[in-house]
C-alpha cells in the first residue's frame, strides 16, 4: 500500500464518526475484496480540428465479470483534469469489485463549455459501450462519480441522459447506455451564487440567471433522475453544502432515491483528503443501486 494511501485511510478512519448519513439504508451492504489491474493512457476520443486526444485509465477487478462500471470525472474548475487525479478513488472502488474508467475532458474556455464537456463524457460512454466485451464491462450497470466540477458534470450527465424529454440546451445521446446512479462529492450543484467567478465564466457562454439555472443540477432535477449519493463537507466555503442539501430535498420531492453523507468539520479540500469513510458509503450505495439491474 502506498504511504499516501495509508495516510488517507488512517485520517478517514479517525474522522469517520464525524459524519451524518442522511437517508442511510437500514442495513449495511457487504463489499467484495479483490485485486485489480490498470490500463493507462487509453484513448477514448481521438483529437479533431487540432485538438489533443482524450485519455483514460481503466481499472478492472481480477474476477470473472462482467463488472459494474463507474465513469470517474476529475474536478479542478472544469479545466479538464487528468485520469491520475482520480487514482485513489478508482483504486478503492476497483478493490471492491467495480470497474472504473477515470477520464480527462477538454478544459473550459476558447469555445469549450458545458455542452462540449458533456460531449466528452458521451465519448467515454461510447467507448465503454464499444469495448464492453473486451474488458468485461457491464453497460447495464453503469454509474458516474465526480468531485467538485467533476461532480457537477457527472450530475448533469445523469440528469440529461435519464430525462424522457431532452433538457433545454443540454446534449443527450439516447443510444448510449443509461446512467443508473450518480456519486457527487463536494460538487458544484448550484452555480447561481457563483456566476461572477472566472471558472464559471469560462464554462458558460453567458452567466445570466437563466443560463446559470439551466447549468445547475439542483434546478434541473426531475422525477426520472437516477439515484444520487452526495458527500460534502459542512464547512465547504467554495461550494457550500447548501447545494447538496437543496438537491437532496428536490430529489426526495420527486421520489428519487438520494443520500447525503454530511462530513462534519470538513472544508472543500479536507473533504477530499479524508474521503475514505465517505467512499466506503459511496461504494455500498453503488453496489445497492447497480445490483438492481
Amino acid at each position: 500500500m502506498r504511504p499516501q494511501t495509508l495516510v488517507l485511510l488512517l485520517a478517514g478512519a479517525l474522522l469517520a464518526g464525524c459524519a451524518q448519513h442522511v437517508n442511510a439504508p437500514a442495513e449495511r451492504t457487504p463489499l467484495p475484496e479483490t485485486r485489480f489491474r490498470v490500463e493507462q493512457g487509453v484513448v477514448f476520443r481521438e483529437g479533431a480540428d487540432g485538438a489533443q486526444p482524450l485519455h483514460a485509465d481503466l481499472y478492472t477487478p481480477i474476477t470473472l465479470g462482467p463488472y459494474p462500471t463507474v465513469l470517474a470525472v476529475p474536478g479542478g474548475d472544469w479545466e479538464g483534469g487528468h485520469p491520475k487525479d482520480m487514482r485513489f478513488l478508482a483504486e478503492y472502488l476497483a478493490q471492491r469489485g467495480l470497474a472504473v474508467m477515470a477520464i480527462q475532458h477538454r478544459g473550459a474556455g476558447d469555445g469549450i463549455g458545458l455542452s462540449e464537456q458533456l460531449q466528452d463524457l458521451h465519448a467515454a460512454l461510447r467507448w465503454i459501450r464499444s469495448n464492453a466485451s473486451a474488458h468485461r464491462l457491464d453497460t447495464e450497470r453503469l454509474a458516474v462519480l465526480g468531485f467538485e466540477s467533476g461532480g457537477h458534470l457527472g450530475a448533469m450527465l445523469g440528469l440529461a441522459q435519464s430525462a424522457r424529454r431532452p433538457l433545454p440546451d443540454l446534449p443527450r445521446d439516447a443510444s448510449l447506455p443509461p446512467v443508473r446512479a450518480v456519486v457527487a462529492g463536494g460538487a458544484a450543484l448550484n452555480l447561481l451564487p457563483a456566476g461572477d467567478r472566472p471558472e464559471v465564466r469560462r464554462l458558460l457562454p453567458d452567466t445570466s440567471e437563466k443560463t446559470l439555472r439551466k447549468a445547475s443540477p439542483v434546478f434541473v432535477a426531475h422525477a426520472e433522475a437516477p439515484p444520487f449519493f452526495f458527500f460534502h463537507g459542512d464547512r465547504d466555503g467554495r461550494w457550500p453544502i447548501a447545494g447538496a442539501e437543496a438537491m437532496l430535498a428536490e430529489l426526495d420531492q420527486f421520489g428519487v432515491r438520494a443520500e447525503l453523507y454530511r462530513m462534519k468539520g470538513r472544508g472543500h479540500t479536507t473533504t477530499y483528503l479524508t474521503v475514505s469513510s465517505a467512499l466506503a458509503a459511496a461504494a455500498e450505495f453503488l453496489w445497492r443501486e447497480l445490483e438492481r439491474y
